[in-house]
């Protein structure tokens, strides 16, 4: 691995100056409980295909590798709230396979394509984050070397996923809500059970098929003060657009990823 010297409440980017123990504690909404996520090996595939995605502005926000070249992530993490303004495209670079300022491969943003329909200065309410997502195509196509992962199918309300990313209380830690749950179905939204905080935003929700994982939505936000139950936006909302920029029909480990740990898969899949 390389070295890197470097009421809704959004599952955001971080800001470069968050310490106060005031903003954290509000930041942190999303854990439900005892915290059910566990670090998991970068270096695995479909985590080597996760990664974070760096602002330039000291924060980052997760994604994930849906093509050789394309990552999915959520709209609002390229926004800056202080300067009312996009993030320019130039300022991101999405570090894939990282761990504690190991990393496997990292590119800078070459495209983004937001959701036509987002909003990027008025958000708006929960029924306004299905299209809280964002499509990035990156300068190097890094999955070709740390793999990516094929686009799903929407989850079905009771279906156990998995819940991946950099939350901003583990930020240099790759982890995962293994076995977490889909509580409802909101138009294009997905109401869950899983373990997500600021800085997770964008980071998958996957579930496996024939095993196989698959990209099922992507983590957006956190509704507190009701359980403090994550949202995710489902694939359906994108993987048109996705398929027309180069997402894979399947997906496939990289050159240099590694087989996913046998008991972490087990517990991924819900045996």
């Amino acid at each position: 691995m390389k070295r890197l010297a470097l009421a809704l409440l959004l599952v955001a980017a971080l800001p470069a100056q968050a310490g106060q123990e005031q903003r954290l504690n509000r930041e942190l909404h999303g854990i439900k409980g005892g915290d059910d996520r566990v670090a998991v090996a970068a270096e695995q595939y479909p985590w080597s295909a996760m990664g974070r995605l760096n602002n330039g502005l000291g924060g980052h926000c997760s994604g994930v590798l849906v093509g050789p070249k394309l990552l999915a992530t959520a709209a609002h993490c390229l926004w800056n709230p202080r300067t009312r303004a996009v993030i320019p495209v130039t300022s991101l670079t999405f570090v894939a396979g990282y761990d504690r300022g190991n990393y496997l491969k990292a590119s800078k943003v070459a495209r983004m394509h937001p959701s036509p329909a987002w909003n990027f200065a008025i958000p708006g309410g929960l029924a306004a984050r299905v299209n809280d997502w964002a499509l990035l195509e990156l300068v190097d196509p890094l999955g070709d070397e740390v793999g990516f992962v094929a686009l799903g199918a929407d989850p079905e309300q009771g279906q156990t996923v998995t819940a991946a990313g950099y939350g901003k209380d583990k930020a240099h830690v790759p982890t995962a809500h293994l076995g977490c749950r889909v509580l409802e179905r909101r138009g294009g939204l997905f109401v869950n059970d899983c373990d997500a905080v600021q800085g997770d935003s964008g980071g998958p929700m996957l579930v496996w098929r024939d095993g196989q994982p698959r990209v099922a939505a992507l983590n957006v936000a956190v509704i507190v003060d009701a359980g403090d139950l994550g949202v995710a936006v489902g694939v359906s909302a994108f993987k048109a657009t996705a398929v027309k920029l180069g997402a894979g029909a399947a997906g496939k480990p990289g050159s240099v990823s590694k087989p996913l740990d046998g008991v972490v898969k087990a517990k991924a899949e819900g045996r």
